[in-house]
């Protein structure tokens, strides 16, 4: 997948979408799947905001229960099974531990009956072709066997606590590129770094009716535009910035709230740990890797969307919050990684406190508002519901736009990396197997284990030059080859966009100078850049990346 504007400028599409983060990219993967002409555009790369800034999970969102949202809750908790069939390779069962301590504002009985809600709600969570993926009910575990599982766990005021299980999505930057990947394989035209100008309208019949786009190339500097019947803007955290640009009265508003994330060495052994605060509120401690990510805040945010970042003083603030309930030793000189991400919240014009506002989505036909006909907007939404949010929407628009396309086959068809048979551990060791020794096999298992399906592409670049399998990173196993097929086949522009969206090195940290360096030198031969450049990629790695001083 390479950037193709003459595709862009030269066909006249069914769909044109507004943003390539997660919400976008599956409705690109819906759409697509049902043979309609699809243009998906992205200002920056794909997922590089809230998608890929996520506290690594796919869960049915249990708190949600507090709010009555059992209709949020029932379809978070289907996708959940339908993400590990679809993509099997990165979406993997997780057990939580939920404590009870004596400070609780909520007792364990009614924690008991929440959890029991949650185990009725997910009825059908093995339905799936292998057992691996089953996720066990709740259970009532004892004090002792929580301090054996967890030895580091606050022993006073622990009264015992709930074993329950979710789903880790280890590398949500990863799925989000195989919507946009699955739906290219489709027929779908994707562009990162193409950023929307203006919506072109033909207003000759009366209500205005939407005929395209027009965008830039921000590389480039080009403007021109794309022709398409219908338009949706699933921008995110942008996306009444859009339409307070097209319009001087947008129906909906939406509140966005902040969550950072923190990766610190290891400290929790076997489970992600849930914590409820005494103001209600609760964060995680998730076991990843190597490492253990602390996740997540919920603050109103008001600042810059394009330069978001953590301030030393908020991982400081929050490290705190979680030394208060599971000691830890370490400080702000220890951590790792640091990211945040801004969640776009529907919401009513009176309502303030993020953490209570549903995590449900709303899609606005802007024809209804007495707008223009065949612009729609969508806002809200979770990682987990993507794909049924992309159904909803991509239905919608067929209706409204008397399209004769088909119905969704999304949820029975896995993204192009689990396009595999079997288990996942079978897949792995066939695919480790046919190596026949020629690849490392810890190599092979980082492959399989992050590109899936798509392995054998790595592979075969290997084989052909076996100096591309030289590993650049010792935790990840990443090798020269994966730097190579981001570029010429993931559309990767920026050294940030490999080291943070194509593969998973940044994730524990500012890669060393010598290894950004060998990534720079890579890129920058195959696109084009001189030596001021690549410093200048490496120069604005490090600064977006690092913790901000406030």
């Amino acid at each position: 997948m390479r950037r193709d504007l003459d595709a862009l400028k030269n066909n006249t599409f069914d769909l044109i979408i507004i943003g390539g983060g997660v919400s976008g990219s599956a409705i690109a993967w819906d759409a697509s799947l049902r043979k309609m002409k699809v243009a998906l555009i992205e200002k920056k790369d794909f997922g590089h905001a809230t998608s890929a800034a996520t506290s690594k999970l796919i869960h049915g969102g249990l708190r949600y229960l507090e709010n009555f949202e059992f209709g949020v809750v029932r379809e978070s908790l289907r996708e959940r099974r339908l993400l590990e069939r679809n993509i099997p390779h990165l979406a993997f069962p997780l057990p939580f531990i939920l404590p009870v301590y004596d400070y609780l504002p909520i007792s364990a009985f009614i924690l008991r009956i929440g959890l029991l809600l949650y185990d009725m709600l997910s009825f059908d969570k093995n339905e799936l072709p292998y057992s691996e993926k089953f996720l066990p009910n709740h259970q009532w575990i004892s004090r002792d066997k929580i301090l054996s599982l967890e030895p580091r766990m606050n022993a006073r005021g622990l009264k015992g606590g709930f074993l329950y299980y979710d789903v880790i999505n280890k590398f949500p930057e990863r799925a989000n590129m195989e919507y946009v990947l699955s739906a290219v394989q489709e027929g779908a035209v994707a562009a990162n770094y193409v950023e929307f100008i203006d919506l072109v309208t033909n207003a000759s019949k009366g209500t205005a009716q939407v005929t395209g786009v027009r965008v830039k190339d921000k590389p480039g500097g080009e403007e021109f535009e794309i022709k398409g019947k219908a338009v949706i803007n699933a921008a995110g955290p942008w996306v009444d910035q859009i339409l307070s640009h097209l319009f001087n009265n947008v129906r909906k508003q939406i509140i966005r709230s902040k969550g950072i994330h923190i990766i610190v060495p290891k400290v929790n052994q076997n489970c992600a740990i849930t914590f409820s605060t005494r103001d209600k509120k609760h964060f995680f401690i998730i076991p990843w890797l190597d490492y253990t990510l602390l996740g997540t805040t919920d603050e109103k945010y008001t600042g810059d969307l394009d330069h978001v970042g953590v301030t030393k003083s908020e991982a400081e603030t929050f490290l705190n919050l979680v030394k208060e309930y599971y000691p830890v030793s370490f400080g702000v000189s220890s951590i790792k990684h640091v990211y945040a991400g801004i969640r776009p919240l529907a919401v009513h014009a009176d309502q303030k406190n993020t953490y209570a506002v549903s995590r449900k989505h709303e899609i606005i036909n802007h024809r209804k508002t007495g707008q223009v006909r065949g612009l729609f907007s969508v806002i809200g939404g979770k990682w987990t519901t993507s794909r049924s949010l992309a159904e909803s929407v991509v239905d919608k628009i067929i209706s409204e736009m008397k399209f004769d396309f088909g119905k969704s086959s999304t949820a029975e068809t896995p993204l192009i990396g689990g396009r595999f048979t079997g288990s996942f551990e079978k897949a792995l060791y066939e695919n480790t197997r046919k190596t026949n020794g020629m690849i490392d096999s810890s190599i092979a298992e980082h492959l399989f284990s992050y590109y899936g399906n798509e392995t054998i592409k790595i592979m075969s670049r290997i084989k052909n030059n076996p100096k591309s399998g030289k590993i650049i990173n010792k935790l990840f196993c990443h090798t020269l080859a994966e730097i190579e097929h981001a570029v010429e086949e993931e559309s990767a522009q920026t050294l940030e966009d490999f080291v943070l969206r194509r593969s998973s090195i940044g994730n524990a940290g500012i890669p060393e100078m010598e290894t950004l360096t060998e990534i720079a030198d890579v890129m920058g031969s195959l696109l084009g850049w001189k030596k001021s450049e690549k410093e200048n990629q490496i120069r604005q790695y490090i600064e977006k990346s690092k913790m901000q001083n406030e």
